[in-house]
């Protein structure tokens, strides 16, 4: 109680409270004013420091699962385009001769190829001149005539060379290409090679009305010839995808003898792949129950939103795919199940046979037989594709997981922010404190020095009864 104190008690400047306190007392003002402060701080702190904690365990807990999605999402990528099931064998007897490439569509199979001609572009030069911007026809205009198939274009040029020429024919656009070359024999040594394009039906004739620019054919058009599984075939062009489903022939040069071309499908990829991404699946499952264990106090064990993501992808693994195939519609009808703990098992023979004779199926059902998708297309992209458009939506920037950990990051800065405003506050506490019991002991000390001063007046008092 300060109602005695003086009012400018509060005012005296430089006061030190820590030796003040206890100078004139019998007990120990200082400690006892610590442990007012720290019971009165205990509470407050305790509280803070508690929410703190369960905010950094969540923010830890969200780093988990975002790490193990990102693991889960790296087997999901090894499946969720239709090139990944892309694993074709192909044997070629022909040496280099045929270069084939086989796309997923490719079917297996033996095919016996032998190549007769290839097909050729035209080829045409004109005679020699000294220079390449040596003006031609004493600078009088020149006209060209070029005919490609059945059709004639007529050129005018005014102060011709062949520089510009070849650019006027090239700016035609007519399927011909032109361009100076220098032979370096000497003399005449520039002149203007045409070049069609492959095919026979590509050939074309160039004339000129100046008698002095004359073309001569290096090499005529003509088109490839080839007998595939014994039926004869003519093309324009020596790459060749209409012939073999799924293969793409490039003729590089003959054959003397028919050669073998087998296209032979390897599941051996897919199923590895398939089975590291159940082994992914089910270690993220492991994990996601150890997060949300509320025995355990698991750091997401109250995180509705996150179990709601834990369901959905347990849903998209178990149910038919969002693509299904035409006799394999989900993993379980290729031999993968889920068992009482949430566990993905598998039959390997069933999963082979699936492999083996449903093929196209397991490639729809895992990827929507599509490449590249993207999770911003709403179109059903199979189990993969699903699985991956999932755990992008809810790690991106604006997804649940992100936004979580942020405003709990921002959470705990207000938190630590609290405990700097309790430690003023405390601190404004222990001053209030140290103020009134410093009074206490300034009216201890004056009740002491009173007590002193009357001791001895009554001692020196005349009919004290002290003896001497």
């Amino acid at each position: 109680d300060d109602t005695h104190i003086g009012p400018n008690f509060y005012n005296m400047p430089g006061i030190d409270y820590i030796n003040a306190l206890g100078a004139g007392a019998s007990f120990d003002t200082k400690s006892i004013v610590e442990a007012l402060v720290q019971a009165e701080r205990a509470s407050a702190e305790s509280q803070i420091q508690r929410k703190m904690a369960v905010s950094e365990s969540k923010i830890s807990g969200l780093g988990a699962a975002v790490s193990i999605l990102d693991i889960l999402k790296q087997g999901a990528e090894l499946l969720n385009d239709a090139r990944d099931f892309n694993t074709l064998d192909i044997q070629n007897t022909s040496q280099g001769a045929i270069i084939a490439a086989a796309t997923n569509n490719a079917r297996a199979g033996t095919n016996s190829i032998s190549v007769t001609s290839l097909a050729k572009e035209q080829r045409t030069i004109s005679g020699g001149f000294d220079t390449d911007t040596e003006t031609l026809n004493s600078g009088s205009a020149i006209s060209i005539d070029i005919t490609v198939n059945g059709t004639t274009q007529t050129l005018s040029l005014e102060s011709a060379n062949l520089a510009s020429i070849a650019t006027e024919i090239n700016n035609a656009d007519l399927g011909v290409n032109a361009e100076v070359i220098n032979t370096g024999t000497g003399s005449g040594s520039y002149r203007l090679q045409l070049v069609g394009e492959e095919g026979s039906s590509n050939a074309f004739s160039i004339s000129s009305d100046f008698t002095g620019l004359s073309f001569s054919t290096l090499q005529n058009a003509s088109d490839a010839q080839l007998n595939v599984n014994g039926v004869d075939f003519v093309r324009s062009s020596n790459q060749i995808s209409d012939i073999i489903q799924g293969v793409t022939l490039n003729l590089a040069g003959t054959t003397t003898q028919t050669e073998t071309i087998s296209i032979n499908r390897d599941t051996s990829q897919a199923k590895e792949n398939i089975l590291a991404f159940v082994a992914m699946y089910n270690e993220a499952t492991t994990e996601f129950k150890t997060l949300t264990d509320s025995e355990t106090d698991g750091p997401l064990r109250g995180d509705t939103i996150f179990r709601s993501i834990v369901t959905e992808l347990r849903s998209i693994m178990i149910s038919e795919s969002s693509t299904p195939g035409e006799n394999i519609r989900s993993l379980s009808a290729m031999g993968i199940s889920i068992d009482r703990y949430g566990q993905l098992t598998f039959d390997e023979a069933k999963l082979d046979v699936a492999l083996n004779d449903n093929y196209d199926d397991v490639i729809k059902i895992f990827s929507a037989n599509v490449n590249d998708q993207s999770r911003f297309n709403d179109d059903p992209a199979g189990l993969a594709g699903d699985i991956k458009s999932l755990i992008e939506r809810v790690t991106a920037s604006d997804g649940y997981l992100t936004t979580a950990e942020t405003t709990l990051s921002e959470r705990n800065s207000s938190y630590e922010q609290e405990l700097k405003d309790l430690d003023e506050r405390m601190e404004k506490v222990e001053e209030r404190y140290n103020r009134q019991f410093l009074a206490m002991q300034t009216i201890i000390q004056e009740m002491n020095s009173t007590k002193e001063s009357l001791i001895a007046s009554f001692e020196n008092l005349p009919f004290s009864n002290r003896k001497d």
